[in-house]
């Protein structure tokens, strides 16, 4: 998948050095967060999440974790080496899906999601944020030749949308703000649910502007699909989710 092009890369790895520094990680504030720390350099181990299929952010490459976010949490470890003076730090990658991606936070079987993740009130109150590293609004993708232009041209038929995202409730609310009677189907794979596009099985995936970007990218035929000019959401932050209580 040798897609990213570099000035895209460059861009935005960029950014990396000021959002590890945001990462509690680096600057603890209480006894919990030195607990971990000190947990991490026993052990001289970290455990991070990612899943499968978060294109360019977080996805498989080589039997191993790519992606923009496993990048940013590579430097985020290159740094922790430093401020606790250990020559190495092992990784444990471990893959988690959108319904077990907090679970495995609250319960501390991981330290920090390298996945991208929209902020809201019910999450902050299980997890801690790092600072935004991107911001992204809610839309929908369809086929060019079906000639959607507009929300309403979708009423009756069937959409896809991840299961335990935020997308969900945006396009519940669209649905009845709209008067529309769309038959919101729930997915639990970003590609499997662009396939059912491609094929027709689906006019429509609703999903954060960003990632259907992404998706159109790795199509054999990219041209052949549109973003919505309809935005289902505000611009929404976006950042890494940990144990909380890790940051200031």
């Amino acid at each position: 998948m040798q897609f990213i092009t570099t000035h895209l890369y460059r861009a935005l790895f960029s950014l990396t050095v000021a959002i590890v520094l945001s990462v509690g990680l680096l600057a603890p504030s209480d006894s919990r967060a030195d607990d971990l720390l000190s947990r991490i350099a026993q052990t001289r181990t970290i455990t991070l999440s990612y899943q499968t299929d978060v294109f360019p952010f977080s996805y498989i490459e080589g039997n191993k974790p790519r992606g923009f976010s496993i990048e940013i949490c590579n430097r985020l470890v290159d740094m922790l080496k430093q401020e606790l003076q250990i020559p190495a730090l092992k990784i444990n990658w471990v893959p988690v899906t959108t319904a077990t991606q907090f679970l495995t936070i609250e319960n501390k079987t991981i330290d920090m999601g390298c996945i991208p993740t929209v902020y809201t009130a019910e999450r902050q109150k299980i997890v801690t944020f790092s600072e935004p590293y991107f911001f992204s609004a809610t839309r929908y993708v369809s086929r060019k030749e079906d000639r959607i232009s507009d929300i309403s041209e979708l009423n009756g038929h069937t959409v896809l949308v991840k299961s335990g995202t935020v997308f969900v409730r945006h396009i519940q609310q669209a649905n009845s703000e709209h008067q529309l009677s769309l038959n919101i189907d729930l997915g639990t794979d970003n590609i499997k649910a662009f396939s059912a596009l491609e094929s027709g099985q689906t006019p429509a995936i609703v999903s954060s502007d960003v990632l259907l970007l992404g998706q159109i990218a790795l199509s054999v035929h990219p041209q052949a699909f549109a973003i919505s000019a309809d935005t289902l959401s505000p611009r929404l932050p976006i950042g890494m989710p940990m144990q909380k209580d890790n940051a200031d």
